[in-house]
């Protein structure tokens, strides 16, 4: 490390109240006598001060191994001079607190001084940073463990608070894996657990045995004979998030790959900066095939790195420099109708189900929207069919009401949007109908006099997105509403319930509730700021318009923390970090991340919405790499729909693999079963696609909430192309290319579906677009086509 790391010395090291204080002009460690960190405080780059946990058992930084199902923690014993020593089996470990002006560090080595090799399922530090976000407003100050990245040759991560604040963790040795503890939830039925949705421990697991993501490094399960490794880890405070490669750079010399951009068009040009000295940079398609390359020095320590991405796949990018190494992922999109058709084809592969979860038949959204865009009479009459067919098991069509599990007033939302969509390609009026009369009665079950639709106590405005589908609805309505006094009745008084819900949402200032154990919830935060979003970009007048922009931009800012904004890999890029839904949609224990999961299409929504409301052209690429990972989820090979993509890099995992055989996959199932009711398989994954299971199993799963991501794209980009000038009078164009002709611009979008365009323009100027022409005139940003 830069700066000497690997000759650090102590300094400023003053005793009180029997604990040890480590200070510079910098930054300020707390330590207890035991060891273990209380309080990190930075002064530099906005006074930030990093929690610990105090509890036994949860203190860090802790020497933890596991071996043969038994995890052992021991307590640090003190050898002076801030050092530390524990031993396991054999294993010494010793722990040293060092530091430079500018950051903290520790330093841990291993030892085995036992007399055969030492090779535990994984071995190494719990470092005790507080994740635990179980209340408002405490959870805006605690860090959320966002980027892990292990490489062969090295590893560096950060973790980052809603506020806003990061800390970088970086290791110039390699480490083999990294974990997470999360809670236990409750029993369902005993003495089976579901596990819960918070956060206990973020690991960094120093030996692990394989297999690994071959991005790993493979040579560290196992500790040999009289064999001693050692690392250094440095706290680093980034500041702001954009900072990251700079920080990092600043302190270690290890290559970065930084990707403003993961996901483009066939053909299209990538571009992207390597940030270490005379990088040797290569990118590999899925075949093996090595690409031509353009490279240019930006400045010292810096490249930049062009290639052109000739068609649809993954794409894999080596750089090496100073003996270290470092991988990315881009990828190539296949077109959005290919996407769509695919998702079509795959809600008939794996079942809509009719049970208490709206997750289990969300597949129809999918098929709706394909239907309106790409018809098909041999695939879209049975799914037509066969919806009606669920409507009719879960509802009373007399009463217009949901018949069973009434307080999930997310399933009769989402039916709502359903048959919005349905109408959109059918316009059968019926289908709206039924979605008005469905909205009615939700309104009055469940919407109190602060505006909140409630489940029981609890406001559930935000599970899924109540508000966003009472609006999907009053859009449609107010439509016919221009012809008809009727429909212009319904759509004024469904915008009005969902403007009272989303006006109550932005007097909440963060304090929301959600469905299931409280924390600073994924959802609960994006739904809100989408549902805010869309309400804002409905708006006429300017000052409302900036209104709910403010109110949503504050919460959305929050969620970045929850999302992987940092991370090189195109399959992974704008996903949401979810981590208890495996146990409910695929059946799969324990708790992982998945990333991008269906979910995810949540903040992808908000992300478009903010671009329309600010013009901020970050927000709009947020939205097309979010895209790209989404389209993903098809594995562009073979048409095959995956349920999402799994972070962690280990998990011993536990499936059910056996169908309910007391059901088919039409008949009624209710509540969540549990994997061990069934029988199951152990086996290992890390870093990969989880497959969905709704094709053999019959009860409920809700594999099929990936589906929002194709929902999210058919809103979002299926059909919209953008241009932007940028300050330097750069055009960048998104779903489209661009040909000056004269003193006009040519605007080609790149799929027949693509009739609406969007322009974000500097100065006036006359467009062609699929065959008409117009002037911006005063039209700086908004809709021309």
């Amino acid at each position: 490390m830069k700066y000497c790391l690997c000759l650090l010395i102590f300094i400023g090291v003053f005793k009180a109240y029997s604990q040890s204080v480590i200070r510079t002009e910098n930054w300020e460690m707390q330590l207890d006598p035991e060891g273990y960190i209380k309080q990190l405080v930075f002064k530099d780059k906005g006074r930030d001060t990093i929690p610990f946990f105090r509890q036994t058992g949860k203190r860090g930084p802790s020497f933890y191994a596991e071996r043969e199902g038994k995890l052992q923690c021991p307590r640090w014993t003190a050898l002076g001079n801030q050092s530390f020593r524990t031993e396991v089996e054999g294993v010494e470990c010793e722990l040293a607190y060092l530091s430079t002006e500018k950051y903290p560090a520790i330093q841990l080595t291993l030892t085995n001084r036992s007399t055969t090799p030492y090779q535990p399922q994984k071995a190494g530090l719990k470092l005790g940073i507080d994740t635990y976000m179980d209340k408002y407003p405490d959870w805006f100050d605690k860090y959320f463990p966002t980027l892990m990245r292990n490489e062969k040759t090295h590893f560096y991560g950060y973790m980052q608070t809603p506020r806003g604040h990061t800390l970088a963790l970086v290791c110039e040795q390699p480490i083999a894996s990294w974990s997470v503890d999360y809670n236990l939830g409750y029993q369902d039925p005993a003495p089976h657990w579901f596990m819960g949705h918070r956060i206990e421990s973020l690991n960094l697991d120093l030996l692990n045995c394989l297999p690994l993501p071959p991005r790993h490094p493979q040579h560290l399960y196992e500790l040999k004979q009289g064999e001693s490794k050692s690392w250094v880890i440095a706290f680093v405070n980034i500041g702001k998030l954009s900072d990251l490669e700079k920080g990092i750079s600043d302190i270690v010399e290890i290559p970065l790959i930084d990707l403003s951009r993961t996901s483009y068009t066939s053909g299209e040009e990538a571009t992207f900066e390597i940030w270490g000295e005379q990088p040797q940079v290569e990118v590999v398609t899925d075949n093996g095939m090595l690409l031509p390359l353009q490279t240019a020095r930006i400045k010292a320590g810096r490249t930049q790195v062009k290639v052109i991405l000739p068609r649809p796949g993954l794409y894999q990018v080596n750089v090496k420099s100073k003996g270290k190494i470092a991988e990315a992922v881009l990828t190539v999109h296949p077109s959005w109708e290919w996407v769509f058709r695919k998702a079509r084809e795959n809600v008939r592969r794996y079942h809509q189900k009719p049970t208490s979860h709206a997750e289990s038949w969300y597949g129809f959204y999918s098929a709706f929207l394909a239907a309106r865009y790409f018809p098909e009479e041999g695939e879209d009459g049975p799914i037509q069919d066969y919806f009606e067919l669920l409507f009719q098991k879960l509802h009373d069509t007399v009463r217009m009401e949901p018949l069973y599990y009434k307080s999930r007033i997310q399933n009769t939302s989402t039916t709502i949007g359903m048959l919005v969509d349905k109408y959109e390609a059918s316009k059968n009026i019926r289908d709206l109908e039924r979605a008005s009369r469905l909205a009615d009665w939700l309104i009055g079950f469940s919407q109190k006099e602060n505006g909140a639709y409630y489940n029981r106590k609890t406001v559930y405005t935000s599970v899924i997105y109540i508000a966003k589908s009472m609006l999907e609805l009053a859009i449609a309505e107010r439509e016919l509403g221009k012809q008809d006094r009727k429909w212009k009745e319904r759509g004024e008084r469904h915008y009005q319930s969902a403007k009272r819900a989303i006006d109550q949402l932005v007097a909440s200032r963060g304090d929301f509730q959600t469905e299931g154990e409280m924390t600073f919830e994924d959802g609960m935060i994006s739904c809100s700021a989408l549902q805010i979003g869309m309400l804002g970009i409905l708006q006429q007048k300017e000052e409302d318009r900036r209104h709910y922009t403010e109110a949503m931009l504050e919460i959305l800012n929050s969620h970045d923390c929850l999302t992987q904004l940092r991370v090189p890999d195109a399959r992974r890029r704008q996903g949401t970090m979810r981590y208890w839904e495996a146990q409910y949609d695929v059946e799969m224990l324990p708790n992982m991340f998945n990333s991008p999961h269906g979910w995810s299409g949540w903040r992808a929504y908000a992300t478009y919405y903010a671009y329309l409301l600010t013009g901020e052209e970050k927000w709009l690429q947020q939205t097309f790499n979010a895209m790209g990972a989404f389209a993903n989820l098809i594995d562009y090979k073979t048409g095959q729909l995956r349920w999402a993509f799994v972070v962690d890099p280990y998990l011993e995992v536990e499936q059910a693999c056996s169908a309910d055989k007391k059901y088919d996959f039409s008949d009624l199932s209710f509540g969540n079963p549990h994997p061990c009711l069934y029988d199951t398989r152990k086996f290992t994954i890390g870093e990969q696609y989880v497959n969905m299971i709704s094709d053999w199993q019959t009860v409920n799963s809700q594999d099929n909430d990936v589906h929002e991501v194709f929902k999210c794209i058919g809103e979002t980009v299926l059909t919209n192309a953008f241009l932007i000038e940028r300050e330097n009078g750069e055009y960048r164009s998104y779903n489209c290319k661009i040909k000056k002709v004269g003193k006009k611009i040519e605007v080609i979008p790149d799929e027949k579906q693509i009739t609406h365009l969007h322009i974000n323009l500097k100065k006036p100027c006359v467009l062609s677009f699929q065959g008409k022409e117009k002037a911006t005139g005063d039209l700086k940003r908004g809709w021309l086509f």
